[in-house]
């Protein structure tokens, strides 16, 4: 994201909280520290790192100090603050359940409710309410929590080539990959029963779950396979899905009626409800041909839906302020 913000002339830097034993690529990396050197630490880095920049973007709002005493102290230094939600942290589980009573990701969370619910978050919400210039969310639904923030998306991955391969013809198994580490939230166990279902009419389906394992195996089991599927119950799609498609792999997802657009119908995507799951993987598995359209245009049509400057535009905008 950095990089390519920079590509449209905004100069960004990626800081790190905490240490990874997956991750280790950002511009500046607070670390954990001793507690008793912790205060000297956080000063030092406010001032030698976040005070130098016109906007500071906190990601799920997690900011450099458990307390965000750094959020207020930038304001009046003139700094914009942006708050960007990127999933439960801005969620009301009660509100969700009332809003989308049939289909909802809070009906089994694999988090037991205590992201949404903890103290942490709710005091990091309270101080994005205050003194956030922007509040930015990734995906449309979360606007039902923060309805006046702006959608921002994400962006296409660079550098992720689509590999040349034959349409699934119905002469081998169908190869469906499922990633997610949210089971509960991404309806993984209807998904089973759905395949399961359509295996027992006589259909053949690999069916690859992928859980907690590196994102290298990710990508290379997305390039292997016909068809994927996840975030069938949120009401919008996420990065697996993005990143299935950028492989050219038609993708099953489920999107609120709301949120349609023609784009989304014409493109590589195949909406489908949970509900109608085990219908809409008859039907591909006896079309081998729709299929194939579908794949013909799953990357131009995902690349289309996530316009690089576009999506950029709406960041830096936040970042910069009313003109």
């Amino acid at each position: 994201m950095t990089r390519i913000l920079r590509k449209y002339g905004w100069h960004n830097d990626y800081m790190a909280l905490g240490d990874s034993p997956h991750w280790n690529r950002c511009d500046h990396h607070f670390k954990g520290y001793n507690p008793l050197l912790a205060p000297w630490y956080e000063f030092y880095f406010f001032w030698t790192v976040l005070a130098r920049y016109e906007a500071v973007h906190f990601h799920f709002m997690i900011t450099m100090t458990r307390s965000g005493w750094e959020v207020p102290l930038l304001k009046r230094l003139g700094r914009r603050v942006v708050a960007h939600y990127l999933g439960c942290e801005a969620r009301n589980r009660e509100l969700n359940m009332r809003l989308h009573p049939a289909l909802n990701i809070c009906q089994q969370c694999d988090y037991n409710a205590t992201i949404c619910t903890s103290p942490l978050n709710r005091d990091r919400r309270a101080l994005a309410a205050r003194w956030a210039d922007a509040t930015m969310v990734t995906t449309p639904d979360m606007r039902d929590f923060m309805p006046e923030a702006v959608v921002s998306s994400f962006f296409a991955p660079d550098g992720i080539d689509a590999p040349a391969k034959a349409p699934w013809d119905g002469r081998r198994p169908l190869k469906l990959v499922h990633v997610t580490n949210h089971p509960g939230i991404e309806g993984t166990e209807r998904i089973q029963k759905a395949v399961e279902a359509v295996r027992a009419r006589g259909h053949d389906i690999e069916f690859v779950y992928l859980r907690n394992v590196p994102h290298s195996e990710v990508m290379a089991a997305m390039r292997e396979a016909d068809l994927a599927i996840g975030k069938m119950k949120m009401g919008y799609y996420a990065n697996a899905q993005i990143e299935s498609m950028i492989c050219g792999v038609p993708t099953i997802t489920w999107i609120r009626p709301d949120f349609m657009t023609d784009a989304l119908r014409e493109s590589g995507f195949i909406i489908c409800h949970l509900d109608d799951l085990e219908q809409t993987l008859l039907h591909y598995l006896s079309d081998p041909e729709a299929l194939a359209r579908k794949q013909s245009i799953a990357r131009s049509s995902i690349r289309a839906l996530h316009d690089e400057s576009a999506i950029a535009k709406t960041f830096i905008a936040c970042y910069a302020g009313p003109s």
